[in-house]
């Protein structure tokens, strides 16, 4: 048991040196043209805040995988430091994977901000300052993306697989694979972090609630990223085992 133990460790470390590095390779590649990770999100096109870039989204249609990347206007949220944030998600469409659907009850009475869609499962939201660099990651209540509502194992499961290698820039594909590779544990922990949440408000509101179109929940959970540390720790081989 503890030679399969620090065999797993091993790989972990590895795993995350190694997306580290490429990491490291992407704003290398970045600097050396002076440009700005979010510059090769949104291309030629005009930012517009509230908008979705690229536009349409990025589906990679072998992995099945999807992201676009928007950000909220200053009158919004005042103050922060977010300039933006990266979606993502898994596309049942493109390919089937098994999912466990989270129970949602039935209402004909509440309005909805999206129409659900089932081939569609929201895994993560990365958020970036105005240079390019991630600080925190959260996920977010159903109504929000009106994707499909899923365990958190599944989401966790999805997650783990995240590629977008035949969609949109190179280095934009190399960073977001790169990120969910580093940063997997916590991924995984904020996951759990969400199905625990969601516990709480049926706890608190009932099996009959509608948790997913109560507007006063948009982010289910939340983690803040020391994104410089994190990736000094995984180069020096610095890795937690969940």
């Amino acid at each position: 048991m503890e030679a399969s133990v620090d065999h797993a460790l091993e790989t972990a470390n590895e795993r995350r040196q190694e997306a580290a590095t490429r990491l490291i390779h992407c704003y290398e590649e970045l600097a050396k043209r002076n440009e700005n990770l979010l510059q090769r999100v949104v291309g030629n096109q005009t930012f517009e805040h509230w908008g979705r870039y690229p536009s349409p989204d990025h589906v990679d249609e072998h992995s099945g995988f999807q992201y676009y990347y928007h950000a909220h206007s200053p009158d919004d949220r005042p103050g922060v430091r977010e300039n933006g944030h990266f979606h993502t998600f898994a596309r049942l469409d493109h390919k089937a994977r098994p999912v466990q659907d989270w129970f949602m009850p039935a209402t004909d009475n509440v309005p909805q901000v999206c129409e659900q869609d089932d081939t569609t499962v929201h895994l993560v939201a990365i958020s970036v300052d105005a240079h390019g660099l991630p600080f925190e990651i959260f996920t977010v209540n159903q109504w929000v993306t009106g994707d499909r509502w899923c365990t958190g194992e599944s989401i966790a499961s999805l997650a783990q697989a995240f590629r977008v290698d035949r969609a949109g820039p190179r280095l934009v594909a190399d960073w977001l694979a790169s990120f969910f590779t580093l940063y997997e544990t916590e991924i995984r922990d904020l996951i759990d972090a969400r199905d625990q949440r969601i516990r709480r408000l049926i706890a608190a509101n009932g099996q009959d609630h509608r948790i997913t179109q109560d507007h006063s929940i948009e982010v289910l959970s939340a983690a803040a990223l020391s994104f410089a540390a994190d990736v000094d720790a995984a180069l020096r081989g610095s890795c937690r085992v969940a």
